[in-house]
Parts: C-alpha cells; sequence; structure tokens
C-alpha cells in the first residue's frame, strides 16, 4: 500500500508539471541578451508603416508571445529588440512559432514551424545571392567601360541579364505557387520595387491571390499603387496639371500640347538626366517644327531655384517648364514617378502612347510619329 501511495504521488506530480508546462504563441531564444532587455512584436498599420502591438521582457536568454485573438489567416509580423538595428519578419497564422534571435544581425534570425517561413527564408537568400551578383556584373561592367573593353562590357551584360532573368523567374514561380500565403504580395511588392515587373503584368499576378490575402495590409497598399501606375499607363489619358515657369507664369499641361507631346521629370542634381539632355534637345530642334512639344517638370528642392534655372539655360532646353520646387512632390505622385527621368509621350488629344524612352527610341518614335525631320 505504501509503494502505491508513491506511485500515485508521482502520477499526481507529473500531470501537475503537464498542467502547468505552459504553451506560447511566439517562443523565443536570444542568445547573448542581457536580462530585463524588450523585445517588440510589431504589425503593419494602415499606412504601412510598424507599430508595435505587443512587448516581452528577456529572462535568462528566453522570451514570448501569447496569442491575444485568433486569426483569419496569415499575417505578417515584425520581431524589433532594443539596441539592435532593423527588424526580423516572420509570418504568423495560429500555430505556434519558435525564433532564435541574433542580436547583432536580427535579419538573419530564424525561425520553426511553418512552412510559409521556410518559403521566405529561401527567398531571401535567394534574393540576397542575386543582389550580390549584381553588383559584381556591375563592377565588371565599369572597368570593362573605363578600360575601352567594349566586348568585355557586352559579356558581362548578358551573363547580368541571364542572372535577373534567372532570379525572376525563381520569384515569379514562388509567388504563383503562395497565392493563399502572404508570402504572395510581399514578393511582388519587391518585384515592383526592383523593376522586374511592370503593372500590367503585377496586376494579374496580384489578381490570382487569394481573396483574404487580397484583404491584407500589404496587398492593399500594392493595389493602390497598381492604379496609380495604371493611371498614367499607355493608353491612358495624361492627368492634367499645372506648375509655376522660371518667370512666375502658371503653365498648364493642357495649354501646351502639341501633336506629340513630351512630359520631362527631371532636376538639376540628377546626373542621368543631365547626360540624357542633349539628346533630348537634339530630338526637341529636328521635331518641333513638326508639332513636337516638351513640358519639363523639375523636383528640385526649394532651395533648388538657381539651379534649376541655371541648368535650362546651360543645358539649352529651350522649351517649356515648370516646378513647385518640391522633392517629388504632389506632381511627381500624380505620374507615380519614385525616380528620374522619367518621361512620358502624349498624342494630340493628351493620351500617352509611351513612357522613359531614352536615346535613339526617342528619336525612332518621333520619326514614327511625325516622319523623317
Amino acid at each position: 500500500m505504501k509503494y502505491l501511495f508513491i506511485f500515485l504521488s508521482l502520477i499526481a506530480v507529473n500531470q501537475c508539471n503537464e498542467v502547468q508546462k505552459e504553451t506560447h504563441f511566439i517562443e523565443g531564444n536570444a542568445s547573448g541578451v542581457a536580462n530585463g532587455m524588450r523585445v517588440y512584436l510589431n504589425e503593419l498599420d494602415e499606412n504601412g508603416r510598424t507599430q508595435v502591438i505587443d512587448t516581452s521582457i528577456v529572462m535568462e536568454e528566453n522570451f514570448y508571445f501569447d496569442q491575444k485573438e485568433k486569426l483569419a489567416g496569415e499575417e505578417i509580423r515584425f520581431i524589433t529588440l532594443d539596441g539592435s538595428e532593423g527588424n526580423f519578419v516572420l509570418l504568423v497564422k495560429n500555430d505556434p512559432l519558435k525564433v532564435e534571435l541574433r542580436k547583432d544581425t536580427l535579419i538573419k534570425s530564424t525561425v520553426v514551424g511553418s512552412k510559409a517561413n521556410d518559403e521566405l527564408k529561401t527567398f531571401k537568400e535567394r534574393q540576397s545571392v542575386y543582389v550580390s551578383t549584381s553588383r559584381k556584373y556591375q563592377g565588371e561592367r565599369v572597368a570593362a567601360l573605363k578600360g575601352g573593353d567594349n566586348a568585355k562590357a557586352a559579356a558581362v551584360v548578358s551573363k547580368w541579364t541571364q542572372a535577373e532573368n534567372e532570379f525572376k523567374d525563381y520569384a515569379v514561380k514562388t509567388m504563383t505557387d503562395n497565392n493563399s500565403s502572404i508570402i504572395a504580395p510581399m514578393i511582388l511588392g519587391e518585384m515592383l520595387q526592383s523593376k522586374f515587373l511592370d503593372a500590367k503584368a503585377s496586376r494579374n499576378y496580384y489578381n490570382a491571390f487569394d481573396e483574404h490575402i487580397k484583404n491584407s495590409i500589404m496587398a492593399q497598399r500594392i493595389d493602390t499603387f497598381l492604379k496609380k501606375a495604371e493611371s498614367v499607363a499607355v493608353g491612358a489619358k495624361a492627368p492634367d496639371f499645372e506648375g509655376t515657369s522660371p518667370d512666375g507664369k502658371i503653365i498648364k499641361l493642357s495649354d501646351v500640347l502639341g501633336k506629340v507631346t513630351l512630359i520631362d521629370f527631371w532636376a538639376s542634381w540628377c546626373g542621368p538626366c543631365r547626360r540624357e539632355n542633349p539628346n533630348v534637345v537634339n530630338a526637341y530642334n529636328k521635331y518641333h517644327s513638326k508639332g513636337f512639344n516638351i513640358l519639363s517638370v523639375s523636383l528640385d528642392r526649394p532651395n533648388g531655384e538657381k539651379a534649376w534655372k541655371d541648368a535650362i539655360i546651360k543645358d539649352k532646353m529651350d522649351w517649356n517648364h515648370i516646378s513647385r520646387l518640391m522633392y517629388f512632390g504632389p506632381l511627381a505622385k500624380l505620374y507615380n514617378v519614385n525616380a528620374i527621368p522619367a518621361t512620358f509621350l502624349l498624342d494630340e488629344n493628351g493620351v500617352i502612347i509611351a513612357t522613359n524612352l531614352r536615346g535613339q527610341q526617342l528619336h525612332n518614335k518621333l520619326e514614327e510619329l511625325l516622319g523623317s525631320s
């Protein structure tokens, strides 16, 4: 009877321990992080900014977050740590996750517990390899051009293009294979930012997302971006706008339309813009008499008025100019311009017929539309 009592007591203790053992939504290890340091769980707000939704205190290199409410679908979260730069991205549903936090490089932290996080980790690794390869080829191309070896530069560009296409194909496949995961809009956002996909292709991929993914903040922001891009895509009516000319007059786009009109977003501080200006000047001189007009929109800053006006004279840009002296201000946003130079070619009705034509491409298009000079 004595032994039976001891045996039953042991069972009771074990059962009690099992009940007391806590299971957390996110269990984390933070090697090397001192007791009392705070770890934050963040989500995206409606403006795409991270906001803290929970805080955990590190004790004996461990931390945890409990689930506040059941999630309707997969969502993105960000873990940040006091005293550490950046954040660690993870995808959450309703299943427990285990995180190994690296305090010196949060981005290289790891998470166990879901296939989606494994897919995201693989994508980030492939992306990192591509970025390194791209930088390597860029350096080799510059070196070849400086050395006057155009053939070698062309060979480098060929290899660079192949690497880019391979990464793009992988990214698109990963995205389309995960239409029901938040991974899909994450990858689409990266592809748009890197200009690997245009608005039309991106819209097709977006439309294939599951409905609950389309309702995510990240997907909604992509939808907003695409709507802006579609409003200034080829075939769309160019939005009208106005601005102040160098001599203080108000000029509207609709008042200066020719048979063909080029809207040219540029700035005096933009090296690529200034290097392209002689080509645009040449095109204007050749085709203006046939009905080719230009409206240049400067994105010079508030303190850049003199530099803007001096650049117009120096580069011999003898056509209509406006500026609101704002760095990527409302006019740039209206046309979804986030890098310059950016150009839009319009027909006589103000309909966009081409975008971002450079060098000989611009001359070829003008000859097609207006005839040879």
